[in-house]
């Protein structure tokens, strides 16, 4: 199928999607959610449970498998080091200082970076080992990247050694069946080792909200199996006593995002299930994930995606109804803001305290408010997803943004500028990296333009999403032989 023909394929999905298992939406008198009509609304009401991200997976048919098992860069000749970095433990917290090459001394100061998802080199089919991520890693070094935004938490599971959360299923060939069987490797651990080798800088990737992703119909269970340590799903809905998945909040429905009759978000055959922000617990489980990472591993950064509400209509929860009232107001408005700058701020403090040169970032959504930038309806991170992300730079709670200035009405070159500088002018003196996306995209040429426009509008760098869409369209030479012919190191931190 043709990509446009792709795409709109997949925009009516969406639209389908929306339709049959979103909650009514109640409009708002502050901030009413537009009413989607065209396929671009629907994609960009979609993608507010989905993601932005796992609707473009979707769009490429990469959900269950990578794009990129076929293409294989060749391995770049081994660089001379400088510096070397401390080894992993539980008790490590020394900095970590990024590597240079003294055979290829940067010319230029720019952040590079790239999402590796936990869908770009992981299946549900085959167990995957070390010589995937070294493929990925071979292609991002050879294309000229500084930064891995590398996916450790995708729904309450763990791509490193354990802590709080069971090991990911995805690592062991499965949706869910195998959750929490060790690989018998670590894949963050890993990867820092080889990526710090050769001068690349590793950013733990963290879905924030997202609690549960069950798997297609007919591929197992809609809710997760018993594991050790306990997924979240049955730390927050069980008691201990609940021999089968003894949990320890024991909290029912309580804990899961409510629309506005009050009624929890269901579990649905491969729809994200959300945890809610107005929950105290489900904030300090969150936050102790995001603050095992930091201690035990010497990370580059931090880089937070989902850190926002899912929609308008959620969390009419029990604890936000009684913390903040059942019906819409300004006042809960700004209540529901501030419980989503609160992990910013304490993610921040966290990392600041166990990696002090480390960065803290986070995906947001392209749309900030509404300025006029856009040519139909649409939904807004700061009215309608509750998140200010343009809020976190001037408080200084967060070091950059990446806004997700990729589809739907961001695709188009005019509004993908327009938006990139509304951020930028946002920046108070923090960093914004704008976020360019390539499915959409048949022509390299496009991509390079996006770079191009950063550069020229100031921008301390960019961010590529994802691995995936590279290595599909195959495009990791093009990158190294054109905008990223001239080797970069990602800015230094002046605050």
């Amino acid at each position: 199928m043709k990509p446009n023909a792709l795409w709109k394929a997949v925009l009516f999905l969406c639209g389908v999607l929306f339709i049959i298992s979103t909650p009514h939406i109640h409009t708002r008198a502050e901030s009413p959610a537009p009413q989607a009509t065209t396929p671009e609304e629907q994609f960009e009401q979609a993608a507010g449970v989905m993601g932005r991200n796992e609707a473009f997976f979707r769009l490429a048919n990469a959900l269950s498998e990578p794009l990129a098992a076929s293409y294989r860069a060749p391995a770049p000749p081994t660089p001379s080091l400088n510096a070397h970095h401390a080894p992993l433990g539980a008790t490590d917290t020394a900095v970590y200082l990024p590597l240079v090459r003294k055979d290829a001394p940067a010319a230029m100061v720019e952040r590079r970076a790239i999402w590796l998802t936990r869908f770009d080199w992981t299946s549900a089919a085959r167990v995957v080992g070390p010589a995937d991520l070294d493929t990925a890693l071979d292609n991002i070094a050879t294309a000229g990247f500084n930064t891995i935004l590398f996916q450790v938490r995708g729904n309450g599971d763990a791509f490193y050694t354990p802590g709080l959360e069971p090991w990911s299923a995805r690592l062991t060939g499965s949706y869910a069946a195998t959750l929490g069987q060790n690989p018998g490797w670590d894949p963050l651990a890993y990867l820092i080792e080889k990526a710090h080798a050769r001068g690349i800088e590793v950013h733990a990737y963290v879905n924030t909200y997202p609690a549960w992703l069950p798997p297609p119909e007919g591929q197992g269970d809609l809710a997760p199996p018993a594991t050790t340590p306990a997924h979240m799903f049955d730390t927050f809905t069980y008691g201990p006593d609940y021999n089968a998945h003894p949990g320890v909040y024991g909290m029912g429905y309580k804990w899961r995002v409510h629309d506005t009759s009050g009624t929890p978000m269901p579990l649905q055959w491969s729809e994200y299930l959300w945890a809610s922000p107005g929950v105290d617990e489900v904030q300090q489980h969150i936050l102790n994930v995001i603050t095992d990472i930091v201690a035990r591993y010497p990370v580059d950064g931090v880089h937070l995606d989902f850190i926002r509400y899912p929609g308008p209509s959620y969390s009419f929860d029990p604890y936000s109804n009684a913390a903040a009232g059942d019906t819409h107001t300004a006042a809960r408005d700004q209540w529901q803001r501030d419980r989503i700058t609160w992990m910013v701020a304490q993610t921040y403090a966290a990392t600041r305290t166990y990696r002090p040169n480390a960065w803290v970032s986070a995906a947001v959504w392209p749309y900030y408010t509404d300025r006029g930038l856009l040519p139909g309806a649409a939904w807004f991170g700061y009215d309608h997803y509750f998140q200010d992300s343009h809020g976190w730079l001037a408080s200084g709670v967060i070091d950059a943004i990446m806004p997700m200035l990729y589809g739907g009405y961001s695709d188009t070159y005019d509004t993908w500028v327009a938006l990139m500088h509304d951020h930028l002018n946002a920046a108070a003196g923090r960093h914004v990296y704008p976020g360019i996306g390539g499915y959409n995209m048949t022509d390299f040429a496009d991509l390079a333009q996006r770079i191009e426009a950063a550069r020229a509008a100031g921008a301390p760098g960019h961010a590529i999403f994802s691995y995936d869409v590279l290595a599909y369209r195959g495009w990791f030479d093009d990158l190294a032989n054109g905008p990223y012919a001239t080797p970069a190191v990602p800015p230094p931190r002046s605050w």
